[in-house]
C-alpha cells in the first residue's frame, strides 16, 4: 500500500490531490506488470480500467482494413493510456495498446472512476487539460501534414524526442524501432527511410539509430520557419535557447 500512495504522488495528474484522496485512491489500485509484445488491451474489449503508464512504452494504434497499422500515439512514463475513455464514457476500448518495452501499468476500476471522478476536486481539471493538449497535438499535426514535407515532419519530430527524453543534440540513439516511428508518422517504412538521408543538408546526421544535430540552428529554422506556433513551441524555445536543454 506505502509504494502505491508513493507512485501516485509522483504522478502528475494526482500530484495536488490532498494526503487523504491519495490514501483513498490507492486503496482501489493495483500495479500491473506487461512484458515487451503483449497487449495491454485491443479494439472491442471491454473497458476494465482507467490505466496510467508507470514504466516503459505503450503503442497505439489502430488497423486499417488492409492489415496496416496506424500509430496515433506512443506513451511513455507518467502518461494517461485511456484518460478519454473515462471522461467519453465508452464500453470498448477503439485502440489498440501494445507494449513496446517492458511495462508497468497503473490501474484504477473504471466503474470506480467515473463513479467518484466528482469527489475529487482536481482530478476531473487534470484530465480535461490533459485531453486539451493531446487535442492541440492533433491539430498541429494536421497543419503539419497540409504544410510541411516530409523531411520537415521528420526532423520535427526528432526535435520532439530530443526534449521530450533530455536528449543531447550532439548524439542520441532513436528510443523507439524507425518502423514504430514511420507508423507513428503515418509513413511508409522505405519513404521514412529515404527522408532520413536527405536529413544531412538541414543539420541532423543519421548513422543507423543514432541521431546527431550537427546544426541546431539550421535545422530549427528548416522546421520552425514553416510552423504558425514556432514563437509559443516549447521544443522551439528549448532547443533554440542558449545553451544545452536543461
Amino acid at each position: 500500500m506505502n509504494k502505491r500512495i508513493e507512485t501516485l504522488k509522483t504522478l502528475p495528474l494526482f500530484s495536488d490531490l490532498s494526503d487523504d484522496d491519495v490514501l483513498r485512491l490507492s486503496a482501489h489500485t493495483h500495479m500491473r506488470n506487461v512484458r515487451r509484445g503483449e497487449f495491454l488491451f485491443m479494439h472491442g474489449d471491454d473497458i476494465k480500467n482507467f490505466k496510467i503508464l508507470l514504466r516503459g512504452t505503450i503503442q497505439i494504434f489502430r488497423e486499417t482494413p488492409d492489415g496496416h497499422e496506424v500509430t496515433s500515439d506512443i506513451l511513455i512514463s507518467g502518461d494517461c493510456i485511456n484518460a478519454e475513455e473515462v471522461i467519453a464514457r465508452q464500453v470498448t476500448h477503439i485502440t489498440n495498446a501494445r507494449v513496446v518495452d517492458d511495462a508497468q501499468v497503473l490501474e484504477v476500476p473504471i466503474a470506480w472512476m467515473r463513479e467518484h471522478l466528482k469527489n475529487f476536486n482536481t482530478l476531473a481539471p487534470r484530465l480535461l487539460q490533459g485531453l486539451a493538449e493531446r487535442l492541440h497535438d492533433a491539430q498541429m499535426e494536421a497543419e503539419h501534414r497540409s504544410t510541411m514535407s516530409a523531411t520537415q515532419m521528420v526532423a520535427c519530430y526528432l526535435q520532439g524526442l530530443c526534449v521530450l527524453y533530455n536528449f543531447d543534440p550532439a548524439g542520441f540513439d532513436l528510443p523507439y524501432s524507425k518502423t514504430l516511428i514511420a507508423s507513428r508518422l503515418r509513413m511508409e517504412l522505405a519513404t521514412f527511410s529515404r527522408t532520413l538521408r536527405k536529413l544531412k543538408e538541414v543539420g541532423i546526421d543519421i548513422q543507423g539509430n543514432r541521431v546527431s544535430f550537427t546544426n541546431l540552428n539550421k535545422a530549427g529554422h528548416f522546421v520552425c520557419d514553416n510552423c504558425s506556433i514556432e514563437g509559443d513551441c516549447p521544443t522551439h524555445q528549448i532547443l533554440m535557447s542558449p545553451g544545452p536543454p536543461p
